[in-house]
């Protein structure tokens, strides 16, 4: 599984694992079906369309295992993008930790851009719903803004619940910064014993 795989630092708490809503793949893979049953659809129109129009009828048993072959090739190819979704759904998250924002984007089934980002560093957290679809099943796309010498933006869209994970990753934040505050300055200390 790929959070056994991703290292956290000593006592690092994994608060919340975010992945695109639900509704999204499902409605992908519905169009992957969708696309799937194409062929059987043209196959049943032409066999049955010259009863409904009185000419003659077709007869493709000469044809059949060609037939067979360019069927078979496009539920192969359809249920490759079938697993082309899933891999996307099931690879591209969101783990966030009381200390780090862990963002995994899978690109191809070969390319995965992993970008971590300290919460100490972040800026601006906002998200945006946008449709009528996105608010009633409430997902939207949430974006953050890191400081650093070199400004870094990241958003992912289709997360589920964005102002949960905002809320999430504001009081994460908060408490980062109270924790890192409150602890003693060690170089002050050395500095004094000198």
């Amino acid at each position: 599984m790929l959070i056994n795989k991703l290292s956290l630092e000593p006592g690092e708490e994994i608060l919340k694992i975010a992945r695109k809503h639900w509704f999204v793949i499902t409605t992908q893979l519905i169009g992957a079906f969708m696309t799937a049953i194409v062929p059987l659809i043209m196959l049943g129109f032409f066999v049955e369309l010259p009863k409904f129009v009185g000419g003659p009828e077709i007869n493709l048993s000469g044809h059949a295992s060609m037939i067979t072959f360019g069927v078979a090739t496009w539920l192969l190819l359809s249920t490759l993008s079938a697993f082309v979704v899933w891999t996307h759904y099931y690879l591209d998250l969101w783990v966030i930790t009381d200390r780090r924002i862990i963002a995994v984007e899978q690109i191809h089934f070969f390319n995965r851009n992993v970008a971590i980002f300290r919460l100490e560093r972040l800026q601006d957290i906002e998200f945006k719903i946008k449709g009528l679809i996105p608010t009633f099943f409430n997902y939207g796309t949430i974006s953050a803004q890191t400081a650093g010498h070199m400004e870094a933006n990241f958003s992912s869209p289709h997360m589920p619940n964005p102002d949960e994970l905002q809320n999430i990753i504001q009081k994460a934040m908060d408490a980062r910064l109270t924790d890192l505050n409150n602890k003693p300055n060690l170089s002050s200390f050395d500095s004094a014993g000198e």
